[in-house]
Parts: C-alpha cells; structure tokens; sequence
C-alpha cells in the first residue's frame, strides 16, 4: 500500500512527530500483520507525507486503520489535512 498525504500549509512535521512519537511508528510496526511501515516526506514538499506499508493481508491493513479510527489517531490525522488521503494498493515487483 502507499499512502499520500497532502497537509495542511506546515502541518507535515506535525505528523512526522506523531510518527515518531511513542504511539507511532513503534505501535504500528508491531501491529498484527505489519511487515513494513516506513514514513518519507518530500524534500521540496515537506507537507506532503508519503507512506509505504506492506501488510500480511488486506484484512490486517484493515483491521489496523480501524484500530487507528478507534483510537483518535484518525481524527488528529484529518484535522492537519489538506485534502483526502490517497490509498493506492500496490504489488512489489522486485
């Protein structure tokens, strides 16, 4: 999966703090199902976000963003939005 998050006018460092912050990369690395969970910000774009997830299954991906719905983490992540996250499923090739 990549995700695409375009922030708010210098949210984006926000979020990357959340990611870094106890209740972020470390919580959803260890989530059931996460095989890879790695967070880039652009160089000339620092608000926009990008995130490459690998997931056991569509099933873990899912019961992992209702974890975050669940915990608010969602909400917080949506009030720094500038527009709607962009979910792309992807197959690795090599």
């Amino acid at each position: 999966m990549m995700a695409v998050f375009k922030m708010q006018d210098g949210m984006g460092r926000a979020l990357v703090e959340f990611f870094q912050s106890s209740d972020g990369l470390a919580v959803t690395r260890a989530y059931k199902g996460c095989l890879q969970f790695d967070v880039l910000t652009e160089s000339a774009d620092p608000d926009t976000v990008r995130i490459y997830e690998k997931w056991e299954s569509k099933e873990a991906w899912d019961n992992y963003i209702q974890f975050r719905e669940q915990s608010g983490a969602m909400d917080f992540l949506k009030s720094m939005l500038a527009d709607a996250p962009v979910f792309t499923p992807c197959v690795v090739i090599g």
